[in-house]
């Protein structure tokens, strides 16, 4: 009788130690959303500035302190699983470009507003939730978040770019290459982003995101004697991030009536 009673304990113990750990396995679940602004900066490379020199390191020496402008973001995220997340974006930047002290010697500049919306696959890995043993799972204060304090991925995606420049004063010696305005073109944006989790609600993001897009008509220019690539941007971004309540039907407990009159 006491062996058998022995056996149950240790039977109930293996059980809750395997329901406690894939319950806070499953944390995550119940914070899939997650929305997000950011404020950073844009380097636009296009056919107008860049270094003096003609040899330019695959762009790293056009990268110049006074056309470094203001950038900002509004985002939303969506964890498909611990390594996997889609993200959408709402970009806002302000590009500039200057002739003077360039290896282009023309009198040329432009300033261009980029407004992009894009979508990105993210992979995670260093992933988010951490895996605990049990004497791990609590502290002083109760059980405690299954997140780690840093986690980091890679990104591809795909978008639209609406560019609008304006040029300053300069000769314009074929007409086919100067078409200031408004002009719209798909954009395929890649790079790395890293997180740090405060608690599990917010965090602090850090993002470093390149994009290649489909036309170079991004400063208004389109010079194919002097040069021979399409225009380029980036964004280095910086970002606070909330994660929002998530229902049992995969909801974010704000739009779920059943949330609201049950609490579940």
């Amino acid at each position: 009788m006491k062996i058998h009673t022995q056996k149950t304990v240790l039977l109930l113990l293996a059980i809750n130690f395997f329901v406690l750990t894939d319950s806070i396995a499953q944390r995550w679940k119940l914070r899939r959303y997650e929305v997000g602004f950011a404020a950073g900066t844009i380097q636009v490379f296009g056919d107008i500035g860049g270094t003096a020199e003609k040899e330019n390191w695959f762009g790293i020496k056009d990268i110049r302190l006074d056309e470094t402008k203001p950038a900002f973001s509004l985002t939303g995220r969506y964890k498909i699983n611990t390594f996997l997340s889609a993200k959408a974006n709402l970009n806002l930047g302000f590009g500039h470009g200057d002739d003077a002290e360039s290896r282009n010697d023309r009198g040329r500049s432009y300033k261009t507003t980029l407004v992009e919306f894009s979508g990105q696959a993210e992979h995670y890995f260093l992933v988010e939730e951490k895996r605990y043993r049990s004497a791990a799972m609590y502290n002083k204060r109760g059980m405690i978040n299954n997140f780690s304090t840093l986690s980091a991925y890679t990104f591809l995606g795909a978008g639209i770019v609406y560019a609008n420049s304006s040029h300053g004063e300069a000769p314009v010696l074929d007409v086919d290459e100067y078409r200031p305005g408004a002009h719209i073109a798909p954009v395929i944006p890649f790079g790395l982003g890293a997180k740090y989790v405060i608690d599990d609600k917010v965090y602090l993001g850090a993002e470093f995101g390149y994009r290649w897009p489909l036309s170079d008509y991004i400063d208004g220019y389109n010079q194919t004697v002097s040069s021979q690539h399409k225009d380029v941007y980036y964004f280095l971004m910086f970002s606070v991030n909330y994660r929002l309540k998530t229902t049992r039907r995969n909801i974010p407990a704000f739009l779920d009536p059943r949330y609201k009159k049950y609490g579940y």
